[in-house]
């Protein structure tokens, strides 16, 4: 064809070769500068003291925020929230409702706050809500909340997440002498970064 380079390719003539494409195999992930990401991995956080054996904690109060480092800088999606409500002496088991807000910066609530700093509000990715039947029990006295994800929490890249869980419920955890009770926290999220 005139104009082109004219060259014939080896299985009789029918095209006509117009350049190269260089792949660059030398850099992991990469084609020609473009990079690729072959899957998004699923990541457990691992367990989180969320309100500890220590904390009073009553209805209509925070327990301290807590931050989850999640071993670099990443964006990614939540999966799965599950909470776990248990008791180590004399206290009993609780399994009510409540809220757990997930922030990108420390609001820095402490256990037993009524209420978060205006400044901590902006900083608020999502507030999951965890109803009194979300809570299943075993005959051995655990008990545990899994929460479907009501709709999808995506996170920026962050380094760190930070949680603080609202409780609504009319039991005050903690308010006695041997009640060791305690709520715990796991998250699997999906790295897109």
């Amino acid at each position: 064809m005139p104009g082109l380079n004219n060259k014939q390719d080896t299985l009789g003539g029918a095209g006509v070769i117009i350049g190269t494409v260089a792949i660059d195999q030398t850099t992991p992930g990469t084609t020609n500068g473009v990079v690729s990401t072959p899957f998004a991995p699923i990541v457990e956080m691992g367990l989180t003291e969320l309100i500890g054996i220590n904390e009073a904690v009553a209805q209509n109060q925070y327990g301290a925020s807590v931050g989850v480092a999640l071993g670099g800088t990443y964006s990614g999606e939540l999966l799965n929230i599950a909470l776990y409500s248990s008791e180590d002496d004399t206290g009993q088991i609780i399994a009510e409702a409540g809220r757990l807000y997930v922030f990108d910066a420390d609001p820095t609530v402490a256990a037993g706050d009524a209420n978060l700093a205006a400044a901590d509000w902006p900083t608020m990715i999502a507030a999951v809500d965890i109803a009194a039947g979300d809570w299943k029990e075993e005959a051995a006295g655990g008990l545990g909340a899994t929460v479907s994800m009501p709709t999808t929490i995506l996170f920026h890249p962050l380094a760190t997440l930070y949680f603080a869980y609202y409780h609504q419920g009319a039991t005050t955890w903690n308010d006695a002498a041997g009640d060791d009770e305690q709520l715990e926290l796991n998250v699997w999220y999906r790295r897109d970064s």
